[in-house]
């Protein structure tokens, strides 16, 4: 019988099928299999880790001789760490080396990479800086006292200028974490005052508010009481000289800036708990009231900000 092209297609067809879930089969054990060997060997790491965390902290010990007080030691042990990890990740049983002592390496091997990436003084700074401190310990161990500048210059055998400029070069070489915590568990950014506000970014940004939040209280005032209390309060003017100007009494001009004055702090009050409250009966209640209405739609926080001006500006304001 003469095969068709239609029989010989449907044949083709049938072989296809019939070969194909055999072979769809293999690959899917052999996935398997390897999804198996990875699962165990990840698990087989995570023990082999688990099991030698103290090896970190001996590690630690042994290497933090070599660093100043100031290091971290929390991120040396950090960086340990990820040398254990990494150490059971790449370990071979087969090697006949014991974990230990394959983990011991790429541990300080991690720690002392770890140092080298944040230490920005070079390698021969270091080794100058290391000889002046051995120098230091052995006179100190053999006379019973520390050594003078004179005597480390002999001991060492550089001139005295030599000695200078290493400890200048070891002061500006010494990188401190503003969060690392003393004996007292104060950090260091706690011990450290500063003196300019505006580098500290949340009492730059208080002292900009406040200084948006006065010129929006003057700003919101009735046009005469916003004047007596711009030239009294900000250009320093006497009352009798505003007086005078305006064409009315001392007394007039003194009521007008007491008014002012019980309106900006009842607007104060609103926002600062440390405000004293303006009496029921001071004078200027019914437009006092009026003008805490107008600030309570017109004032807001990011309103105020803006008219403290840009930074420096606020900051010139201020002093």
């Amino acid at each position: 019988m003469q095969s068709t092209p239609q029989n010989q297609e449907s044949t083709a067809d049938r072989t296809r099928a019939h070969r194909t879930p055999a072979y769809a089969g293999r690959e899917a054990v052999l996935v398997r299999q390897r999804a198996r060997r990875s699962a165990r060997s990840e698990s087989e790491a995570n023990k082999l880790a688990a099991e030698n965390l103290d090896l970190i902290q001996q590690i630690v010990n042994q290497v933090a001789t070599r660093y100043p007080r100031h290091v971290d030691r929390g991120e040396l042990w950090s960086a340990g760490a990820m040398g254990l990890v990494e150490a059971s990740r790449s370990y071979k049983p087969e090697t006949g080396v014991p974990f230990g002592r394959y983990a011991a390496i790429r541990i300080r091997g991690a720690i002392i990479d770890s140092t080298r990436k944040r230490d920005w003084a070079v390698r021969s700074l270091r080794r100058r800086m290391r000889e002046l401190h051995d120098a230091e310990e052995q006179f100190e161990a053999a006379k019973g006292r520390k050594p003078s500048e004179e005597e480390l210059a002999e001991a060492i055998g550089v001139p005295l200028d030599e000695i200078h400029s290493r400890k200048a070069a070891s002061v500006a070489s010494s990188l401190l974490h503003l969060d690392q915590e003393d004996q007292d568990r104060v950090s260091l950014g706690e011990r450290i005052r500063e003196n300019t506000p505006d580098r500290i970014p949340d009492e730059h940004l208080a002292e900009r508010e406040m200084i948006g939040t006065l010129r929006t209280a003057i700003g919101g005032l009735p046009e005469l009481q916003r004047d007596v209390i711009t030239r009294y309060y900000l250009n320093g003017e006497m009352l009798q000289s505003i007086a005078e100007s305006m064409g009315v009494t001392e007394a007039r001009i003194s009521q007008i800036r007491a008014e002012a004055v019980h309106a900006m702090r009842s607007y104060f009050t609103t926002m600062y708990s440390d405000v004293a409250e303006v009496p029921e009966d001071a004078p200027g209640r019914r437009n006092r009231a009026a003008y805490l209405a107008n600030m309570a739609t017109k004032s807001t926080w990011l309103t105020r900000l803006q008219a403290a001006g840009p930074p420096a500006a606020s900051h010139q304001a201020a002093g």
